[in-house]
């Protein structure tokens, strides 16, 4: 097989599962690991892919990003699982603050029906409503200035107080999963409140589902090293993977 051969086939492949491995390239080829290596570097070069240790991912297009309404009507079965997942590194009687967006409605609904006692700080008024359906939960609301679109609380005011706080663990929401570029969000005025509430935690968990994996988002949340990455079952093996590979703690 010629090189353009092998380069035509590496693109239709990431087209079609967003990565591939080293391994499996050999294979699939019959060559060595060195030709596989220049071949990828070829095909960086002409930013076609990006090089990531063991293999390679596309460069993928802009996650889209859809009003909070519609967003709740997307990936519910994603968001149910990766909900249950991460209740499973909760206990009672923990302190834990949640994020707001989707998946945070989503996992203060499974962790209004699982917990008896803990205590939770939020920015978003409809993850405490939720909440506050439990009687055994301590809801503690971040104000601020107030974000309508995305229903949270926001600015200085609101990262003070978080500021103010120590918890045990905290829940984030990106937007967008990138090996190359991180976590990702579009929402500018929620960034600095994520950040505090990932400064302010002993542990982080960024819950994002298989749908957000290899795009990017307008603004860099954070690096995924050294967090917690939470998904759900859909992703695809050979991201998980290349995930693992890279040193990501990734748990579906």
């Amino acid at each position: 097989m010629f090189a353009h051969e092998r380069y035509e086939k590496i693109i239709n492949l990431l087209n079609e599962k967003s990565s591939v491995t080293v391994s499996e390239l050999i294979k699939l080829f019959g060559v060595s690991i060195e030709t596989v290596r220049r071949d990828l570097e070829y095909l960086e070069r002409q930013n076609a892919l990006k090089r990531v240790h063991g293999g390679a991912v596309s460069c993928k297009k802009f996650q889209s990003f859809n009003s909070l309404d519609n967003r709740m009507t997307e990936h519910r079965e994603e968001k149910l699982h990766l909900s249950k997942t991460a209740c499973a590194f909760i206990k009672e009687n923990d302190i834990i603050a949640i994020d707001s967006g989707s998946t945070a409605i989503e996992l203060a609904s499974v962790i209004k029906q699982s917990f008896r006692h803990l205590t939770i700080i939020t920015n978003s008024p409809t993850v405490m409503n939720l909440l506050s359906e439990n009687d055994g939960l301590t809801i503690i609301l971040i104000g601020g200035l107030y974000l309508k679109k995305e229903q949270a609380f926001y600015g200085h005011i609101a990262e003070d107080a978080i500021n103010s706080l120590h918890f045990q663990k905290a829940f984030i929401f990106p937007s967008a999963i990138s090996l190359q570029q991180g976590a990702g969000v579009f929402v500018h005025e929620l960034v600095n409140v994520q950040r505090a509430f990932m400064q302010n935690a002993e542990k982080v968990f960024i819950l994002a589902d298989s749908s957000k994996f290899e795009t990017s988002a307008l603004i860099k949340l954070c690096d995924l090293y050294p967090y917690h990455l939470i998904t759900d079952n859909k992703l695809p093996n050979e991201i998980y993977e290349l995930y693992k590979k890279n040193r990501i703690n990734i748990i579906r």
